[in-house]
């Protein structure tokens, strides 16, 4: 009785597993693409670190799902490889995973089908499965009907959407080829669909992933604020994505001291008041806030006043108040060396060193942001000769880069100190 007892509530936990999402293999990539070839089925691998938050939402949120544990378990061998483990790493350099979370398709002969980075919901992460299997077209088949099907707007939209995780699994010239046919037909659809219809999420989507708005006037970002109040209803995002828009054409004429970067202000509280209610407005309206901002870029990076740019953030900086983070004060500080290109003149040294300071007082700024802060500082100390408080400073960011878990980032921002470092002792010599 007691062995039926176990069998039981093995069979029972095998099947909540199953009804409650994916099945995992406990193995390495190998071993699960040993155990697809032996069982006939596909092999799908998901690559992940400890750390990467969008591959956390996707193991809560989306490979719990039922129907997705109902369609995965029927037909692949699915397996986690950790992007951070040593042992994991040909196979992560042998199929260039270079973001987080990759998701990946292979074959049961261990051919790569498809792979598409980033998280996905879970209708999308589907459809990707159900494309990898052949139950749904493949990016290849939908594209060749479009050819005999021109400007079917459906078709555009599959081929459009199915595009970044096609495109990932090319290389080189194939992959240039690619990304040239993809460009040019995102700009026809976007002209056949301009209006009403084109207000949706997926479109959303696409025109996030694909569109560049990098000069005055454009089309389609006009086209989106004219119609912010539909796009709301998709939620902040579209907001935030017009409003970045317009912020770099402002930031881009003020830089280049052209006064027509006022106009692009004023459209904060006009035409693009909705655009831009999206702003917290504690203790400041946004027209009060990126005015103070590009105005002291228009003082440091075109008149080269660091005087008035001091002035125009110190006044900005006491407005926010209470409100001001550790990236408010890291900001003012960092623009200076971009403007100066590193060489901050005396007028501003110990106004930059003030603001950095205070930037690393807070306690909720982030390990990349403290890092870029502690280096910063370091800069600036040896800018002032004081060669003793920089070494201090650059020691600090190296300790705190231990921190980081992504080894390439960590590799990266560790020989950009050690270089400080070396050129700080050339120096003192």
């Amino acid at each position: 009785m007691k062995t039926i007892l176990v069998i039981l509530l093995v069979l029972l936990g095998g099947v909540r597993a199953f009804g409650q999402g994916i099945v995992f293999f406990e193995g390495d990539f190998n071993a699960a693409l040993e155990k697809a070839k032996q069982e006939g089925k596909m092999l799908f691998v998901d690559f992940y670190a400890d750390w990467c938050g969008p591959c956390k939402r996707m193991v809560k949120d989306v490979f719990t799902l039922p129907a997705v544990g109902e369609y995965f378990n029927e037909r692949f061998i699915s397996v986690q490889i950790d992007t951070e483990e040593p042992a994991n790493r040909p196979v992560v350099k042998q199929y260039k995973v270079k973001s987080l979370p990759t998701l990946a398709f292979f074959s049961a002969e261990g051919k790569l089908l498809s792979q598409s980075v980033g998280a996905l919901a879970g209708d999308a992460f589907l459809k990707l499965a159900k494309v990898a299997t052949g139950d749904e077209m493949s990016f290849e088949e939908t594209y060749a009907k479009l050819k005999s099907s021109k400007n079917d707007l459906q078709l555009m939209q599959q081929v459009l959407a199915g595009a970044p995780a096609y495109v990932g699994t090319l290389e080189d010239m194939e992959r240039a080829k690619w990304i040239a046919r993809i460009e040019k037909l995102f700009k026809e659809y976007i002209d056949l669909k301009m209006g009403p219809e084109l207000i949706n999420a997926e479109d959303y989507r696409i025109i996030n992933t694909f569109h560049q708005a990098d000069k005055p006037g454009d089309k389609l970002m006009e086209f989106m604020n004219k119609n912010m109040e539909a796009y709301l209803v998709l939620g902040e995002g579209p907001a935030y994505y017009v409003m970045e828009y317009n912020n770099k054409m402002i930031e881009n004429l003020a830089r280049a001291g052209k006064e027509e970067y006022k106009k692009y202000l004023e459209r904060i509280d006009g035409d693009m008041k909705l655009t831009y209610s999206v702003v917290p407005q504690k203790t400041m309206s946004a027209r009060q806030r990126f005015t103070y901002l590009y105005d002291a870029e228009y003082q440091i990076f075109y008149k080269k006043d660091g005087e008035a740019y001091m002035k125009s953030m110190d006044a900005y900086l006491k407005e926010l108040g209470d409100e001001a983070r550790a990236t408010d004060y890291g900001m003012a500080a960092q623009k200076v060396y971009i403007a100066t290109g590193g060489k901050v003149p005396e007028d501003v040294i110990l106004k930059t060193k003030e603001w950095t300071i205070k930037a690393l007082q807070y306690t909720d700024v982030s390990l990349l942001d403290k890092i870029n802060f502690l280096a910063m500082l370091g800069d600036t100390n040896k800018v002032l000769k004081e060669y003793g408080e920089s070494k201090k400073c650059y020691n600090q960011a190296f300790m705190e880069s231990m921190q980081i878990t992504q080894e390439m980032t960590k590799a990266m921002v560790q020989m950009k100190i050690k270089q400080k470092l070396a050129e700080l002792d050339l120096l003192k010599k």
